[in-house]
């Protein structure tokens, strides 16, 4: 998909009017597209910090990082690309800044960080706010829509003259899904280093931890 395509992919997938921008982590770093919608609340900050904030959410995600290519494919062959998705309370620039900040992680080594729910991306808020008590990334499947993981497949077609019959043939093409980032504390992050990802998983659902505040 190119990136009007994919504007019109995630405008059906992100209930309102969202903003987009081109932005990067630092010099000579790439720089993504990332789309932003706002929710709820009338604060500018983390959630709670202004009157009328508590509700406030922010999300973010990239428009045009599946052109890193990671080498994945699926169960039928296809060319598998990731695009970031994450949630943060308030109505700041961290969601944007994150999801930025996990695209460029990866595609600085796509092998080594090979996008995939499970991935840890330590200190990866230490590039975007070194006051984040939630530092650490971890892409999961998306838990934002409740009819699973949304995917585009594209499908390459074509056909041929062989034998003086003409034959339809088709390439496993490519797909393209989002996966989700959520930020962990360090002791989250510690947890998933010694349990894996199931294991932290499981703590931050007993401790109902509002994964959407990275700073709490």
């Amino acid at each position: 998909m190119n990136l009007a395509e994919t504007k019109q992919w995630v405008s059906d997938l992100l209930p309102g009017e969202f903003t987009t921008s081109r932005r990067r982590v630092n010099t000579g770093f790439p720089e993504f597209t990332v789309a932003e919608l706002t929710l709820g609340g009338t604060g500018d900050g983390f959630g709670g910090d202004a009157a009328g904030a508590a509700d406030a959410e922010t999300v973010a995600v990239t428009l045009d990082a599946a052109r890193v290519e990671p080498d994945l494919v699926t169960d039928n062959g296809a060319d598998l690309r990731v695009e970031f998705i994450t949630v943060v309370s308030g109505h700041g620039r961290a969601a944007a800044d994150l999801v930025t900040a996990a695209a460029t992680m990866v595609s600085t080594d796509p092998h080594h960080f090979s996008p995939q729910p499970g991935l840890l991306l330590p200190k990866l808020g230490w590039h975007v706010d070194e006051t984040m008590t939630a530092m650490h990334g971890l892409l999961v499947p998306p838990f934002v829509w409740e009819d699973g993981v949304p995917h585009v497949h594209e499908v390459n077609f074509g056909g041929r003259h062989g034998g003086g019959d003409y034959h339809e043939y088709t390439h496993p093409g490519r797909m393209t899904v989002y996966a989700q980032l959520v930020m962990l504390t360090e002791d989250e992050y510690r947890v998933a280093l010694s349990g894996g990802p199931g294991a932290v998983q499981n703590l931050l659902a007993i401790s109902e931890a509002n994964l959407n505040n990275v700073w709490r």
